[in-house]
């Protein structure tokens, strides 16, 4: 038999918690012993998209039907991205973990370290996701979201989306030159800035040994480009910017997906103008660590601790991450001391905000590897915590 309810009230999350309440109506189908087989639970705002998602596959379909034999190539990627989003939207996995079942942080602290890092956390800028669904006044997103569909259509027989792989907005452009600007105050005038900040800066601008690492969802990629714009054209030639898809944001939403392939680079997006307001570098930028997109089966665990091990087998000092926020609240949720009330367990760094760390990696007992989060030598460089 079926039964349709609201969701129960929801206690208070506990620490370390990763699933986010359900909201909306949800629907169980249950056998005769009444035993829980199935159970789906539709939130307002994804069953939204995913109907908009579905409009967009049925125009993809007859466009294919109409176009030549380049539109129709360029309509068979797109309408196959578009049910790649319907099935994560409907299916991932990637948020069911919870920080709280993984070894204690401080387990490490006693133990030989086999590798400390400095890690400098580099949120990208708002993106054109975040102004449909984040911004204020809520009231006005459906309006919203129904100019950025309409714009979507317009774009759909080319290699571009504003849903999917989701580019910078026109103030998340601004806040990439923002942060470039602070970089060159810095060094003009080093004393604005705490010491450790100072350090940090240093390694942003390639004064450093460092490295540099993005996320290929584009989002991240226009904003390493605009904010390390000055390291990218010193040292670019000999030290690439490097893409990793383990670096790709935790969510079922489709802005997650990337809408470059295997070892791409993703192109700027022509529908929101970064073509003639973002410096081109993919001549500066690698993408041998890009494995393509991950699976709605993949849990983003897995992706976070895979990118530590990688940090810890670098041979530079300091790795330089241009990424996500829920990425990086779960890294801290993950190595920060349990006993430790650190806001960067509770919130997001804000769009283009810039915080480092020591990063430290040691070996069970049990031979896997562990880390930490030294919590005192948490730095904020730029922005802080608190964004959306």
């Amino acid at each position: 038999r079926r039964s349709a309810r609201t969701n129960p009230p929801q206690g208070p999350r506990r620490p370390g918690e990763m699933h986010d309440p359900p909201r909306g109506l949800r629907f169980t189908v249950v056998d005769p012993d009444d035993v829980v087989r199935f159970s789906v639970v539709l939130d307002p705002t994804h069953t939204l998209l995913m109907a908009a998602a579905l409009v967009l596959l049925g125009a993809a379909v007859r466009a294919v039907a109409r176009g030549g034999h380049s539109g129709r190539e360029e309509m068979r990627k797109k309408g196959a991205l578009l049910l790649q989003g319907l099935v994560h939207m409907a299916t991932s996995r990637d948020k069911r973990w919870k920080p709280a079942r993984e070894p204690d942080p401080d387990l490490v602290k006693p133990l030989h370290p086999t590798a400390t890092k400095r890690i400098i956390l580099v949120r990208h800028g708002e993106s054109q996701w975040n102004v449909v669904f984040n911004k204020a006044p809520r009231l006005l997103m459906p309006v919203r979201l129904l100019r950025a569909l309409w714009e979507e259509l317009a774009i759909l027989p080319e290699h571009d989306s504003l849903f999917f792989d989701s580019p910078l907005s026109r103030e998340g452009r601004a806040q990439a030159r923002d942060l470039a600007q602070f970089l060159t105050r810095c060094q003009r005038s080093p004393y604005t800035v705490s010491p450790e900040a100072l350090q940090d800066v240093m390694c942003l601008v390639g004064n450093k040994s460092s490295v540099a690492v993005c996320s290929m969802l584009r989002r991240a990629v226009s904003t390493a480009w605009i904010a390390l714009e000055q390291r990218l054209r010193a040292q670019g030639s000999v030290q690439q910017l490097l893409l990793h898809s383990g670096l790709q944001e935790m969510s079922r939403n489709v802005d997650t997906l990337s809408i470059a392939s295997f070892q791409e680079t993703p192109g700027l997006s022509k529908a929101n103008g970064e073509t003639d307001a973002v410096p081109d570098f993919t001549h500066f930028t690698s993408a041998l660590y890009n494995r393509g997109n991950k699976s709605p089966s993949d849990v983003a665990l897995a992706r976070i601790k895979e990118f530590a091990a990688w940090c810890c087998s670098r041979p530079e000092d300091t790795i330089i991450v241009v990424g996500h926020s829920l990425y990086f609240r779960s890294m801290f949720q993950l190595w920060l001391p349990r006993d430790v009330n650190h806001v960067a367990k509770k919130k997001k760094i804000v769009n283009c905000g810039v915080v480092g760390f020591t990063l430290t990696q040691a070996k069970l007992p049990d031979g896997a590897f562990g880390y930490r989060i030294d919590p005192d030598s948490v730095t904020v460089v730029h922005g802080g915590f608190g964004g959306h």
